[in-house]
């Protein structure tokens, strides 16, 4: 409990409320129903900024996801950009960025329902 502020003790409602955002604040995030706003809860909560965003020491193990939608159109040749971002989900090794390794795990397209599969490219491809 919260000793004295200025000699006083805070009253009961405000440590209750206190309290209460502490909780809100750490409560998880109730899952998203459009898709882009679904598939970047997916993005965050499958960590794929682990890789694919820079670490402390500007590094990154996978291809920046930033511009995914505008790249992913130009990526390989006969291929749609949404069709190259499920592709690369699915089946990671069928096609590694010039400059990247093969790292990608395996099993991610497994995990994912086909409903959120959707949403994870729709936020890929609204990354322009």
């Amino acid at each position: 409990m919260m000793g004295p502020i200025g000699g006083r003790c805070p009253p009961a409602p405000v440590v209750f409320l206190l309290l209460a955002l502490v909780v809100a604040a750490c409560a998880p995030e109730p899952p998203a129903t459009e898709p882009v706003a679904r598939g970047r809860q997916l993005y965050r909560a499958m960590g794929c900024a682990n890789c694919h965003e820079p670490n402390l020491f500007g590094q990154r193990l996978g291809p920046p996801l930033d511009h995914a939608g505008t790249l992913a159109a130009n990526r390989r040749p006969g291929l749609s950009a949404e069709e190259y971002l499920r592709q690369s989900i699915l089946d990671p090794g069928a096609y590694v960025v010039p400059g990247y390794q093969d790292s990608m795990p395996r099993d991610l397209g497994r995990d994912l329902s086909p409903t959120d599969l959707d949403a994870l490219v729709a936020y890929l491809l609204s990354l322009k």
